[in-house]
């Protein structure tokens, strides 16, 4: 599953809606839209989204339905919790690939500490374009404690699983993965549409007023394995990161 594992209350964006790139990501799960606006994104799902400053290294999770939102700005630099090593992942090109979402691709096979997990159709042109390289290092930092977390509590996690985390680690290399076929050559996700001069959804970077907004870094104190993400706060990070 691609993850992506990654919003500063600056500003209140109102009037005439700003001009932001945007990726549509369709998955089994459905679709996302990612807007990116300077150092600030927004991540959308159908239960929620995340805003995220990589520039202020904050990060929220919003959920409308519970009028309800995560903070976990003091939890970035938080250690993970388990004694887990990165995996080794190693992409082969193969061939030139399709152009998706009007972008050239590059089809690689990737393994992830000598399995093969399957391929990837990745574009350089498309990180240029969308500038979301300091958006994926963030949602590394908050995948790697999930990662750990697997490794604590499940035995012999599956590297592939694993892997999908850290493709943040090699954007530079191999671009932004475009789409991401598991090793049956199912479909796992895919970037249909992108668009670099949208116009942002209303207040797109900041939490609605009226939310209640719990800080997971003291949430995380009051637990009994302290130094832990909360479970619910790991949990929709990892659907969005799925994503």
């Amino acid at each position: 599953m691609l993850r992506f594992c990654f919003c500063c209350l600056l500003a209140l964006i109102t009037g005439n809606a700003l001009a932001a790139a945007m990726l549509e990501i369709r998955t089994d799960e459905g679709l996302t839209k990612v807007y990116k606006d300077g150092s600030k994104s927004r991540m959308e799902s159908s239960d929620g989204y995340m805003i995220i400053d990589a520039k202020a290294e904050t990060l929220f999770v919003v959920m409308p339905a519970e009028r309800r939102a995560i903070d976990l700005s003091s939890t970035l630099d938080m250690p993970a919790r388990g004694n887990s090593k990165p995996v080794s992942i190693e992409f082969k090109k193969k061939n030139a690939g399709p152009r998706i979402a009007g972008y050239k691709t590059l089809e690689y096979d990737y393994t992830a500490d000598g399995k093969h997990c399957g391929s990837v159709f990745s574009s350089t042109d498309a990180l240029d374009d969308t500038g979301l390289e300091d958006t994926f290092e963030m949602m590394e930092r908050m995948a790697t404690k999930a990662d750990a977390l697997m490794v604590a509590f499940k035995s012999n996690p599956d590297p592939c699983d694993r892997a999908d985390s850290q493709f943040g680690r090699y954007l530079k290399t191999i671009g932004i993965p475009m789409r991401l076929k598991s090793r049956s050559g199912k479909l796992v996700s895919e970037i249909v549409r992108i668009e670099k001069n949208a116009k942002l959804p209303p207040n797109a970077f900041v939490v609605p007023a009226g939310y209640q907004v719990q800080d997971a870094g003291r949430m995380t104190q009051q637990m009994p394995q302290g130094g832990q993400l909360p479970p619910e706060a790991l949990e929709r990070l990892r659907r969005m990161q799925q994503r």
